[in-house]
């Protein structure tokens, strides 16, 4: 009995071994397979929000002084094109270990999007850059600046990550926690214009 039970766990070592080999190889193959393409992000932009001067086909952030609130998209660098299957679980427990987390889901938007969408609890803007701290290179450090300093204050975040055609895209709406609502509503126009272009 007990030898045909060691019989049994080392024929399940050894599949789930060769599966991981097989993950391995798969996950190599799709970061090492070359694009020829142009990435462009097409966008409506939120009315009444300013631009960032830097804004470009690739990256776009706006922010309203009236409420402190950002609004960016962004491509991730190509380096870290992960499989959004692999990377939208990964950062699911990622926020969830760093204590932000209020809720994550999956949804779809704009022109054939789709991806994982996370809600974040956070004590402040410092406290963003504090739960992004273990991730490399992030692009959502890149949003605060436009948040005036000294304006400490409980904000609520939302994070979608999507992916078209190999590229990872981020985007992120940071408001104060008493006007976190009213401009989630007030963005979605700009997130069903949204068009992820490769070209």
């Amino acid at each position: 009995m007990i030898q045909k039970l060691y019989i049994i766990l080392g024929e399940r070592k050894k599949r789930l071994k060769t599966l991981l080999i097989l993950m391995f190889f798969a996950i190599i193959a799709l970061l090492l397979t070359p694009t020829f393409a142009s990435a462009e992000i097409k966008v409506s932009p939120p009315p009444n929000w300013q631009p960032a001067p830097n804004n470009n086909s690739t990256s776009m952030v706006w922010f309203q002084n009236s409420t402190k609130s950002v609004i960016g998209i962004k491509k991730a660098p190509d380096i870290l094109s992960f499989p959004l299957f692999l990377a939208g679980p990964f950062v699911t427990q990622f926020l969830a270990d760093k204590g932000v987390l209020e809720s994550a889901d999956q949804v779809t938007f704009g022109h054939s999007n789709s991806g994982y969408r996370y809600f974040l609890n956070l004590s402040s803007p410092s406290k963003l850059l504090d739960s992004f701290s273990g991730l490399p290179q992030t692009q959502i450090g890149s949003f605060l600046p436009t948040i005036p300093e000294g304006y400490d204050v409980p904000y609520k975040g939302m994070l979608i990550l999507t992916q078209k055609q190999g590229d990872l895209y981020a985007i992120v709406l940071l408001s104060p926690n008493e006007n976190f609502d009213s401009m989630a509503n007030q963005i979605k126009p700009t997130l069903d214009s949204i068009e992820l272009i490769n070209s």
